[in-house]
C-alpha cells in the first residue's frame, strides 16, 4: 500500500505549517524512525506551502492505520494531537492523483509554478541518498514529474503563472508609491531570491543589497544584478537604510525580532518598513507587525494576488487534469499487476513442477532423446496453460484492482 500523510497552504495557516517543515537533516533521523515501523520507503516533500510524507507500507500489524503514521510523525515532532485537524490522509489511487497534480503545479499556491519540480527532485534525491526510497515510489515520483512535464509542454498551464515571488512584488508596487525609488534588501540567495530581484528589475528597481549566511551565494547573485553585498551580522544597520525587506531562507529562528525593527524604526524617525516574508518558517517574528508604520507580509497574505490569477486559466486546468488522469490509470494499471506478479510466479511454478512430475512418470523409460522432446513438448503445453490463466486471472481481478478475488487466486494456488 502506499499512502501519504500531509498538510498543505489550504489545509492549515501558516503557524501550523511552519512546525512541521523539514530541513535535510530531520529528513535523514526521520526516515529511519519510520523503516523502524514498518515502513517499506518514504519520500517527505517539504516546501513553504506544503508539508508531505508518501510513503510505501509493509503488511507490519504496528501500522495498519493513518492513525498510527500520525502518532509517529506526531511522537517525532513532540506536537500536541489538536493539530491532526489541518492533517489529511490518502492511500493508493488518491495518492497518486495528489501527487500528479502537485507535479504539475495544480495543487501550488501559485497555480502552474515550476519551482516545486525541483523541490520534488531534490526531495527524491535526499531519499535516495539515504536508501529510503522503495521501487513503487521510485516509479512514483519519476511517472508524476513526466505527467508535470507534458503537462507544462503540451497546455498553457504555466504560461502566465503567478509565482509567489511575483505576488510579492506586486504587493509591494501597489502598497509603496515609486516602487524603483526604495532601496530593497533581500535576505537569502536560492532560487525564490533571484526570482524576485529578476521581478523587481522589471518594475525598473536597481537599489539591492543581497545577504546569506552564505556569503560566496551572495557574491555570486549580486553579481548577476549589480547589487549591494551585505553581512547577516549587520541586518540591525541595514534596515536603517532599506525600506523594503524581502526575506527567503530556511532559518528556524525569526532573522527580524520585535526588539531589532523596534530599535531601526526609531533610528529611521518612523519612515515607514516594508516586510515581505517568503520564508517557512517565517523569517520576520509575528510580533514585528504590531510596530507602528511597520507593514509585514507573510507568504498566506499573498493568497489575493495569486487567486485572481486562476479565473483566466480555468480552460488549461480542464486540460491539464483530463491529461492527468490518462497518467494515473496507466500508474494503477502498473501497480495493480505489480501485486499480482507472486501469484503469477507462484501459479508458473506450480504448473511447470506438476507438468515434469508428470512426464517422469509417463516416459521415464523412453530413449534419452525421446525423453527430452517430450520434455520440450511438455514445456510448450504448460506455457500456454499458465498464460490462460494468467489472463483470465487478470480479467477476473481486473488487472489486479479487486483485492477480494486476488486473496481467493492466492489460496486457490497456494503451494503446501
Amino acid at each position: 500500500m502506499i499512502g501519504l500523510l500531509g498538510l498543505n497552504h489550504k489545509s492549515a495557516p501558516i503557524e501550523i505549517r511552519e512546525r512541521f517543515v523539514f530541513c535535510e537533516e530531520d529528513i535523514k533521523r526521520f526516515v529511519p524512525f519510520l523503516k523502524l515501523n514498518g515502513i517499506v520507503g518514504a519520500v517527505v516533500l517539504s516546501t513553504c506551502n506544503r508539508t508531505e510524507i508518501y510513503y510505501e507500507k509493509s503488511d507490519h500489524p504496528g501500522l495498519e492505520t493513518a492513525a498510527n503514521m500520525e502518532q509517529l510523525l506526531f511522537s517525532y515532532r513532540k506536537s500536541d494531537k489538536d493539530v491532526k485537524k489541518y492533517f489529511y490522509h490518502k492511500e493508493n489511487e488518491a495518492v497518486v492523483e495528489h501527487l500528479f497534480r502537485v507535479g504539475s503545479g495544480l495543487d501550488s499556491m501559485a497555480l502552474g509554478e515550476y519551482q516545486i519540480v525541483g523541490q520534488i527532485k531534490s526531495a527524491v534525491q535526499i531519499s535516495k541518498t539515504n536508501k529510503a526510497i522503495s521501487c513503487v515510489l521510485g516509479k512514483l515520483f519519476d511517472d508524476a514529474l513526466k505527467a508535470g512535464k507534458a503537462v507544462r509542454t503540451e497546455t498553457a498551464l504555466n504560461k502566465g503563472a503567478v509565482s509567489v515571488s511575483y505576488a510579492g512584488v506586486q504587493l509591494a508596487s501597489r502598497k509603496l508609491h515609486h516602487l524603483s525609488s526604495h532601496p530593497v534588501l533581500l535576505v537569502g540567495a536560492g532560487q525564490t531570491s533571484e526570482l524576485t530581484l529578476q521581478n523587481l528589475v522589471k518594475k525598473s528597481c536597481r537599489l539591492f543589497t543581497i545577504v546569506n549566511r552564505t556569503r560566496e551565494k551572495a557574491v555570486e547573485l549580486a553579481a548577476k544584478y549589480d547589487s549591494k553585498v551585505g553581512e547577516i551580522e549587520q541586518l540591525p544597520e541595514l534596515l536603517l537604510v532599506n525600506d523594503i525587506i524581502i526575506a527567503s531562507t530556511a532559518s528556524k529562528k525569526p532573522l527580524f525580532t520585535r526588539e531589532m525593527v523596534q530599535v531601526a524604526m526609531e533610528q529611521r524617525h518612523q519612515k515607514p518598513l516594508f516586510f515581505i516574508d517568503l520564508s517557512v518558517p517565517r523569517n520576520v517574528a509575528v510580533e514585528v507587525g504590531n510596530l507602528d508604520h511597520v507593514h509585514v507580509y507573510d507568504i498566506d497574505a499573498l493568497n489575493h494576488f495569486i487567486e485572481n490569477n486562476l479565473e483566466k486559466r480555468k480552460g488549461e486546468i480542464i486540460q491539464a487534469e483530463g491529461m492527468l488522469q490518462t497518467a494515473v490509470v496507466e500508474f494503477m494499471k502498473w501497480f495493480h499487476i505489480r501485486a499480482l506478479a507472486p501469484t503469477f510466479r507462484t501459479i508458473s511454478s506450480s504448473f511447470q513442477e506438476a507438468g515434469r512430475n508428470v512426464l517422469d512418470g509417463v516416459i521415464r523409460n523412453k530413449e534419452v532423446e525421446e525423453y527430452e522432446r517430450a520434455l520440450e513438448y511438455g514445456d510448450l503445453i504448460t506455457k500456454k496453460l499458465i498464460g490462460m490463466v494468467i489472463e483470465n486471472i487478470k480479467s477476473v481481478t481486473d488487472n489486479g484492482s479487486k483485492k477480494e478475488y486476488i486473496s481467493i487466486v492466492n489460496q486457490l494456488f497456494a503451494q503446501n
